[in-house]
């Protein structure tokens, strides 16, 4: 129950949140581009930008009679547009690295973006998100060694991460490689 300063008594809990405050439709990072779509910005404020629905200014003083008055054409919003909006806000950023990727999964859209100065933080993002995409039942490093076993591409690591797989076990320089598939063959697997 609430105290008499409308704060939960529970810390973890945090305040509640009113619809107004759910809506990111008013913050100054979203621009709608078309009914229930949204480009967002990680860094700074988005401009204007014009909707369909937006009123032309009236140059004159009378009314205006709709039928002599055009529409206004809507700005072109194509592949294109979007790439070079995309590409501006990556620059202005200032981060090394960034992505912004759309990705269907199973017939449902997904979307993710980040930008960071840390080559290895913006992979792993990368690769974590896409994991959990795939399967939300499978833990996510069980998926990542799936992917990388099943892909094409030969995976080349630091001799340290064998190092580290050997130490992790109780075997000697004396022991077999046979002693060794027996030593990490467990059931979930084995981390390098």
């Amino acid at each position: 129950m609430a105290s008499g300063d409308d704060q939960p008594s529970d810390p973890d809990e945090g305040p509640v949140l009113s619809p107004d405050e759910l809506d990111i439709t008013k913050d100054e990072h979203v621009a709608e581009i078309e009914e229930g779509r949204y480009v967002v910005s990680p860094g700074d404020p988005i401009g204007d930008v014009p909707t369909v629905n937006d009123e032309p200014e009236s140059k004159g003083s009378g009314p205006v009679d709709p039928a002599t008055e055009a529409e206004p054409e809507p700005p072109a919003l194509d592949e294109d547009a979007v790439h070079e909006f995309l590409e501006s806000q990556f620059h202005e950023s200032g981060s090394r690295y960034g992505f912004d990727i759309t990705a269907t999964f199973d017939e449902s859209v997904h979307q993710r973006q980040m930008v960071s100065n840390d080559v290895v933080t913006i992979f792993e993002s990368l690769v974590l998100w896409y994991a959990q995409q795939i399967d939300g039942k499978t833990p996510v490093e069980e998926v990542l060694g799936i992917l990388l076993m099943e892909a094409n591409v030969p995976i080349r690591y630091p001799p340290s991460s064998l190092r580290r797989l050997l130490e992790s076990t109780e075997l000697s320089p004396d022991d077999s490689i046979a002693d060794l598939i027996a030593a990490v063959d467990h059931e979930d697997g084995f981390r390098i």
